[in-house]
């Protein structure tokens, strides 16, 4: 059997004045194939999934669209086809995602990367932790209680779930370059350079500009899933490679002030040139140099990169334990 498929009739086309060789073409088509003229004044656009068969001379409508009248109305498209006629609830939680990781990741007023503080706004954009197509492994995480039950039911409408990075860090974000752990003992989020990318090595071992605090920090529990895909993209890297024990902040967190030691807040509001905090001492602004992860040392001022069970529970906890 020899299948004919007619496409949806665009509303661009109709206003630009194409209508009429628009309805010719699927006018004939119908009628040589299915013998079913087109009723004068009643267009009922065909889905992409409408077949026809000449053998039959039957139209199968899989999908098609709701019927509306000839001429169009020049003040917008017909009823059922206009924005208000829409279902905005997944607008509305789009954009509060939205907002609630802006008001997170700004610093004085502006958005920036939480890695590297690049605040250039073309260069910015969000990345999901858990993406859009891990729905089904979002609510197993829910089931398990490895995230909230006030989590929302999709990955991408919870700001939680969501970090603002710049494009480069972005970049290798999506080629599992690194990871993100967080430390309960000193409540801070660390980029673990896994992969060893020379770029890379600048952060690595250093604290990135999250407050597990704030009302709308990432769940510690959803870096866990990420960091297992790193490793697993990594196999041949140390497995429980060493760690400074003092964590120190990104540098440009220090060098800008972003971080109020005196609240133990970042700076998000304020202007800097009236923060009185916004001084360094020079002692602060200089940070270790990592050249390698290395293997994991049980000497002092160290600590260790494993992965089980204990260190799975602690993250959990945390996770329990914060704003809901």
């Amino acid at each position: 059997m020899r299948t004919v498929y007619c496409s949806v009739l665009s509303f661009g086309a109709l206003y630009a004045g194409q209508i009429v060789s628009a309805i010719d073409v699927i006018g004939t088509c119908c009628h040589h194939f299915a013998k079913t003229p087109i009723a004068p004044g009643l267009l009922t656009p065909l889905s992409l999934s409408t077949s026809i068969s000449p053998r039959s001379h039957q139209v199968n409508h899989f999908d098609a669209l709701s019927a509306f009248s000839l001429p169009l109305s020049p003040s917008g498209p017909p009823p059922g086809y206009g924005c208000e006629e829409r279902d905005m609830s997944t607008s509305s939680s789009t954009v509060a995602c939205i907002t609630g990781i802006a008001a997170r990741d700004k610093f004085f007023g502006r958005r920036r990367c939480i890695i590297c503080g690049n605040s250039i706004t073309g260069m910015l954009g969000h990345r999901q932790i858990i993406m859009d197509s891990d729905e089904e492994l979002w609510w197993k995480l829910r089931n398990l209680h490895w995230i909230p039950d006030q989590a929302k039911d999709t990955p991408r409408h919870e700001p939680r779930n969501g970090l603002l990075m710049c494009v480069a860090h972005h970049r290798a974000f999506d080629r599992y370059y690194f990871f993100i752990r967080f430390f309960p003992d000193i409540r801070k989020f660390v980029f673990i350079n896994f992969s060893g990318v020379d770029v890379l090595q600048q952060f690595h071992g250093k604290a990135i500009a999250l407050d597990v605090r704030d009302n709308h920090a990432p769940f510690p529990s959803t870096f866990i899933i990420y960091e297992m895909r790193v490793r697993g993209y990594h196999p041949f890297q140390p497995i429980a490679p060493a760690m400074p024990d003092d964590i120190p902040w990104q540098d440009w967190v220090l060098s800008d002030g972003v971080f109020n030691n005196g609240t133990g807040t970042f700076n998000r509001d304020r202007s800097p040139d009236n923060d009185i905090n916004r001084s360094v001492p020079p002692q602060l602004q200089s940070q270790r140099t990592i050249t390698s992860i290395g293997d994991a040392s049980t000497g002092p001022g160290t600590r260790t990169l494993a992965m089980n069970a204990d260190v799975i529970s602690d993250i959990l906890a945390a996770t329990h334990a914060m704003p809901s």
